[in-house]
């Protein structure tokens, strides 16, 4: 990155903190109790309404949702988002006084669960209606804008779109070229440029769109991204192609967008003037939290029928799941399943609880959640064998919605570079400090003793404070293996300084870490409440007990492979090679 970079990335990651979050404190080698124990419940009364409203969803998604007609048809039939918008799912977030349910976070999450495990396509859209596309509005929308869209919106009456891609800006947001330059004679905005794969971007009725504009700044004047609300309505508005063709989700409208001097009131600014950037990764962390809902819904589904298919599909008069390969499968998907749901659930908790930084908890459940319905599909074709190849069965459907995942909000490579070097940062900063300030010491002897307090405090254990007896090994292990982790922070920003940026290889192994710690700690937490809540009986726990117990070890064992091939691995010979193959 250059310099305009690196302090954008200051101003938009770092500036203005709250405290750091759970993730961010594992880089530190810190266990924060507070944040993840215990589990994140609902009150009975939430429970009972969050079940009656699941119920119902589920009744209509079986009825009236047909994922072969759609996938084949490539279109949502307009019946089926109006039946949402009727029942309130597209509105679930949203204030009572804009015509939504004000439900909450794990709410939203266990409807578009219900929806993903029937349609990805149709979880899709909702995703990017609700998660994203008015929830830019309902966070940093002014008063006026809250209540001339929000209504309409949450009721399904209209749709919402975010629009972010261009054909030169994608997962590097700030690389935005569409413009905006102020007309200060009409008071509006002309908006020139082109957005590309825009969800419901042609049946959106509001579209929150990013734009450059110049802004004002102590350094004078720069190019900065701001969010304005566009209608369709307005004039230099174009679809220049309204449902692009694609793999997979192929119900939603998938579209590219063309502005020609399209005249946008100043009034419609989203959030703060050269302000974009926080608006689209505050809405991100949202849509990135219902991404692991979705997934966590087509695997469960998706699982149970490859167990089904396993204990009654019979070769070599015996059933499938007698035997080793099969059963190795099975316990794998289904530990995968129980961690995905205990991180997504953990972090809608912390949303619902009012924690302001869930960047890289969000980041981390994504990549998490959708690598591991992708290995479970196909984990789960290869149990149904060939007839998983066949239209009979959805699972061909799933695995092409399922790619998507990985793409969406992110790509996953992006995003690992993203976990690693954010939560590194912090941690680098405060050795910077100490480094500076040991050319004085005397000067700075109360910074560099408080530095030397928090080192000594580093090198023990974190306590964690679990209640279960039963999950004391696991307890211990992890206290262990998060010391451990944040140590290794501290040795590869010694070792490669500011060139850790580009040690992708490096910051991949980090992040395999980091979100095998997260999950870890949210498995352990949600087994310990439940243990806590049947008088510490495994029994009572039933099957999830030894699913989660798995789950644990197979991420420790992850996170041992991953810190091991810190010191040995191939990396020097794969740049060489993959340098000559590409001619330089």
């Amino acid at each position: 990155m250059d310099e305009d970079q690196k302090r954008m990335a200051e101003e938009l990651l770092f500036s203005n903190q709250a405290k750091a979050s759970f993730a961010k404190r594992l880089f530190f080698g810190h266990f924060d109790n507070e944040q993840i124990l215990p589990y994140p419940n609902l009150n009975d009364s939430e429970i009972n309404k969050n079940n009656e409203f699941i119920a119902k969803l589920k009744d209509y998604a079986e009825k009236n949702i047909n994922p072969d007609k759609i996938d084949r048809e490539e279109k949502i039939p307009e019946e089926v988002i109006s039946g949402l918008g009727e029942l309130g799912v597209l509105g679930m977030t949203v204030p009572k006084q804009y015509g939504g349910l004000d439900m909450s976070q794990n709410a939203y999450c266990q409807a578009i669960e219900v929806i993903a495990s029937r349609c990805g396509g149709t979880a899709v859209f909702t995703n990017a209606h609700q998660s994203i596309g008015l929830k830019g509005i309902l966070l940093f929308g002014t008063k006026e804008q809250k209540d001339k869209y929000l209504p309409s919106l949450a009721t399904g009456k209209k749709v919402s779109a975010f629009s972010l891609t261009e054909p030169n800006a994608g997962s590097d947001a700030a690389g935005v070229e569409t413009t905006a330059i102020y007309d200060e004679q009409k008071k509006v905005y002309r908006i020139n440029g082109q957005k590309q794969w825009t969800t419901n971007g042609s049946i959106a009725q509001v579209l929150t769109v990013m734009a450059k504009t110049e802004v004002k700044t102590e350094r004078g004047i720069e190019e900065k991204v701001t969010a304005f609300l566009v209608e369709p309505s307005m004039k230099g508005f174009k679809v220049t192609n309204p449902g692009l063709e694609k793999v997979g989700i192929r119900g939603t409208r998938t579209t590219n967008l063309e502005f020609t001097d399209l005249e946008v009131p100043k009034e419609n600014i989203l959030g703060p003037l050269g302000g974009g950037l926080r608006v689209c990764l505050t809405c991100l962390d949202y849509g990135r939290t219902t991404f692991g809902a979705m997934c966590t819904g087509a695997a469960r589904y998706t699982v149970q029928r490859a167990i089904d298919h396993a204990m009654t599909r019979r070769q070599f008069n015996r059933p499938l799941s007698s035997f080793s390969l099969v059963k190795k499968k099975i316990a794998e998907m289904s530990a995968l399943v129980y961690a995905m749901d205990a991180s997504t659930y953990l972090t809608a908790g912390m949303i619902d609880a009012g924690e302001e930084d869930v960047m890289l908890e969000a980041a981390i459940l994504k990549v998490f959640a959708s690598d591991a319905l992708w290995d479970i599909l196909y984990d789960t074709m290869q149990i149904f064998g060939g007839r998983s190849f066949f239209t009979s069965e959805p699972f061909e459907r799933m695995m092409r919605d399922a790619r998507l995942n990985m793409i969406g909000e992110g790509s996953n490579e992006v995003l690992r570079a993203f976990i690693g070097l954010v939560g590194m940062r912090d941690v680098g900063m405060s050795l910077k400090a100490v480094s500076d300030a040991s050319k004085k010491p005397i000067k700075n002897f109360s910074s560099l003793f408080k530095f030397f307090l928090n080192t000594i405090k580093q090198l023990r254990s974190p306590k964690i404070h679990i209640r279960s007896k039963h999950l004391q090994k696991e307890a211990t292990q992890l206290s262990k293996e998060v010391r451990s982790f944040g140590l290794s922070i501290i040795k590869q920003l010694a070792k490669h300084k500011e060139d850790i940026v580009e040690k992708q290889l490096v910051l991949n192994r980090i992040t395999n870490c980091v979100i095998a710690l997260f999950t870890i700690s949210a498995v352990i937490s949600k087994l310990d409440t439940a243990l806590n809540l049947n008088n510490d009986d495994p029994k009572k726990v039933g099957k999830d007990f030894s699913i989660g117990k798995l789950y644990c070890k197979m991420a420790f064992k992850k996170i041992r492979d991953n810190k091991n091939s810190l010191k040995e691995n191939l990396d020097s010979d794969i740049e060489s090679v993959a340098e000559i193959i590409a001619g330089k």
